[in-house]
């Protein structure tokens, strides 16, 4: 916006400068005109009936204004009931298409108040219904051109053809033809059944022409219907046709900001690929960051941020358990506790390196400390390790010896140290194994 909005501006205030001196330089004069012809006739008026004087004149004017903005007829013996069912309809529909004639408005404050919060729920309905309707024409415009392009017609006759068949259709259908069935029902002229279809399906709505509601003629039952139906088939067409036509100013605009700025980048060259469908209103689906989308994008990262988080803080049922994939283990994750025992049965130690061993610890065992026995435990059991786990024991002639574990601060304790002889230890290894 910071680079159209000056150019943009300027453009709306030049044109809008030239239509405001157009308009006046045709209009003004038959304004002037109209105005010398209404007094010339009221003078006429006066000098024929002498009794009339220039204030009843004035309140018969006025009586006839009034009754006019009510709806009213105020020439010929026939009356047209602007209320009816039928005119209703027209009424409801003007407001949702927002066309708005003005013909007819409501007069009651109730009437006035219903109005609001019909338009206020209609017109977007409406709106919608009308997008949908127009997404629905250019689906069709895709399809002829998915058998076009089977018949093996090149992309660009492909383009042309839809483009032309969209166009086409719509001037015909909704512009050049329907004048010359008002000209029959509603005895216009061509050009006023043009302005008229023009001034409608564009939703200007001025209201000086409008179908269906001359009270002197005597309409058949579907015209009213018909009429309806085309009023929201052109708009559908008509709001296409406008977005097809700003897409293309905004993309010549581009071409040309691009050849002025003289900023050609050469993209790398790729393979032709033939499409197998031509979308002439792909603009219609193309995505744009405006303030609405940011907020949407913004509350659906919350969104889903926030059920992730219940998912993992969710505590589990049975039925959320078994749901899940578990991974069976053969036995615990936990290291298992092993028996002495169990120890002496896996171990597989030469029984030279137990003597050896044993010799050892019993020529040491007097001139070791407690810290010294307990580092040498540990070298051993690091030197060993891929023979197995060796316990050294003292080899003396003397039966099996208990010595009592003095309690820390005189507390009492439940283990004992045993001390038994080496060849009692084989001995006993040997029936086990």
């Amino acid at each position: 916006m910071a680079e159209k909005g000056p150019f943009l501006t300027s453009c709306i205030i030049f044109f809008l400068s030239i239509g405001a001196a157009i308009f006046q330089i045709l209009e003004e004069p038959n304004w002037k005109s109209a105005r010398d012809k209404y007094l010339l006739e009221k003078d006429n008026i006066l000098k024929r009936y002498a009794c009339l004087t220039k204030e009843d004149l004035d309140r018969i004017l006025e009586v006839v204004s009034e009754a006019a903005g009510q709806g009213l007829t105020v020439t010929g013996e026939k009356h047209r009931n602007t209320w009816d069912w039928g005119n209703s309809v027209i009424f409801a529909a003007s407001i949702v298409t927002t066309i708005g004639y003005g013909n007819v408005a409501p007069k009651t404050q109730s009437g006035r108040v219903f109005c609001i919060l019909y338009g206020l729920c209609g017109i977007p309905l409406c709106l919608v219904w009308i997008s949908e309707l127009g997404s629905f024409f250019g689906d069709r415009a895709k399809r002829l051109s998915q058998v076009l392009i089977r018949k093996d017609v090149s992309v660009k006759k492909v383009q042309f053809t839809c483009t032309a068949l969209f166009l086409l259709w719509g001037l015909f259908v909704h512009l050049l033809i329907p004048p010359f069935v008002f000209m029959f029902m509603e005895e216009w002229s061509y050009l006023e059944g043009l302005y008229f279809s023009f001034i409608t399906l564009t939703t200007v709505g001025f209201g000086d022409y409008v179908a269906g509601v001359n009270p002197n003629i005597e309409y058949p039952t579907l015209y009213r219907v018909f009429a309806e139906i085309w009023i929201y088939m052109g708009l559908a067409w008509l709001s296409l046709f406008f977005s097809w036509n700003v897409n293309m100013v905004v993309e010549a605009h581009k071409v040309l900001r691009k050849r002025r700025q003289k900023n050609k980048v050469e993209e790398e060259e790729q393979p032709a690929v033939k499409p197998t469908v031509i979308d002439i209103f792909s603009f219609l689906s193309e995505k744009e960051d405006d303030y609405s989308s940011i907020i949407k994008e913004i509350g659906l990262t919350a969104k889903r941020r926030k059920s992730a988080m219940d998912r993992i803080n969710r505590s589990k049922s049975c039925s959320d358990i078994l749901t899940t994939n578990i991974q069976q283990l053969d036995h615990s994750p936990r290291k298992a506790m092993t028996s002495i025992r169990e120890v002496f049965m896996n171990a597989n130690v030469p029984m030279q390196d137990i003597e050896k061993e044993a010799g050892e610890s019993s020529a040491q065992e007097n001139g070791r400390t407690s810290g010294a026995a307990e580092h040498e435990r540990t070298e051993g059991e690091e030197k060993d390790s891929n023979n197995g786990i060796v316990f050294t024991v003292t080899a003396r002639d003397t039966k099996e010896e208990e010595e009592p574990v003095e309690p820390a601060k005189g507390g009492g304790t439940r283990f004992k140290i045993s001390k038994v002889e080496e060849e009692v230890f084989l001995i006993k290894k040997e029936e086990e194994g």
